[in-house]
């Protein structure tokens, strides 16, 4: 193996551009680009396409990178060791997220205790995050109904109850809370399939055996909020995803849903628990090690 190859390849997979991964390794571009060259015909393989200005990994490059992240790992593992000092967390952390409202406040607290952490931000569904986590494309999963797989640790961390958000003109804005017989006479405006808000709103409303007088579709949370700010009707949000505005009124479910709402989890690999980054963040938003019941290790579903 020849392994300034590999890390050429590992650093132009991770950053997506030749001039990025010669910076970093202090190298000139032409370098990078006959080690990578190098690699593809020494195997036979093409690990990379253009795309637009930027370098995208093929399918085989996807599964050359997910090992080369733990070979990467691994060898600052071994330096950590031997200079028996931990490393400063100071690189990237990828964050898929079924909620980003959620992620970017956890990602506040990180950025406090480690600035120079590069994080991005991603919203995909359940079966996204936990793919993404599985083949190494992100590093830390935020969801409220994790995929059990023997190869992920599911970690409990907050729980938010279901809000009511309501014109601040509307009558029932006055209320303390909101009984779910007032749904019959208004226009419900729902997320977009696929919403876990939209999901429990209609699981709760279906066992309660209720209807709205009508209902509206809209994709996008703020364009949701908007659109109950304008009068159009009322929705419902997660209480971290009830953001201050004038023109709405959130109000909390009235018995017997009141206790309704979200159980957020964190989700990582098993064997990634230790990668400085991801132990920060965990560190940051105060999650400890213990899991979920369903998170223990059991048969992939």
């Amino acid at each position: 193996m020849n392994y300034p190859q590999i890390r050429a390849f590992h650093l132009v997979a991770k950053e997506g551009s030749v001039r990025r991964a010669a910076e970093l390794l202090g190298v000139s571009q032409p370098t990078i680009s006959q080690h990578l060259k190098g690699l593809e015909t020494r195997h036979g393989v093409r690990l990379f396409e253009k795309r637009g200005r930027g370098l995208v990994p093929t399918e085989a490059g996807e599964r050359l990178f997910s090992v080369t992240v733990r070979l990467t790992e691994l060898v600052n593992e071994i330096d950590d060791l031997l200079e028996q000092r931990p490393r400063a967390a100071t690189g990237r952390l990828r964050i898929h997220a079924d909620s980003p409202g959620i992620a970017v406040r956890l990602v506040s607290r990180l950025r406090a205790s480690h600035p120079r952490i590069e994080v991005t931000i991603q919203r995909r569904s359940t079966e996204a995050i936990a793919a993404a986590l599985l083949e190494m494309r992100a590093d830390v999963g935020i969801a409220v109904e994790p995929m059990v797989d023997p190869a992920l640790l599911i970690l409990p961390y907050r729980y938010e109850e279901l809000r009511v958000c309501l014109p601040a003109t509307s009558p029932l804005a006055q209320r303390r809370d909101f009984a779910l017989d007032a749904i019959s006479g208004q226009t419900l405006i729902q997320r977009e399939s696929g919403s876990r808000t939209r999901a429990l709103v209609e699981r709760t409303l279906a066992i309660a055996g209720k209807t709205p007088a009508s209902v509206l579709e809209i994709d996008g949370s703020d364009v949701v909020r908007e659109a109950v700010a304008c009068g159009l009707g009322m929705t419902f949000f997660a209480e971290s995803d009830c953001l201050p505005d004038p023109r709405v009124v959130y109000l909390r479910l009235a018995p017997p849903q009141r206790q309704i709402g979200f159980s957020e989890h964190i989700m990582l690999r098993r064997d990634r628990r230790r990668v400085v980054e991801i132990a920060a963040f965990l560190s940051a938003v105060e999650v400890g090690d213990d899991e979920a019941a369903f998170g223990a290790p059991g048969p992939r579903r």
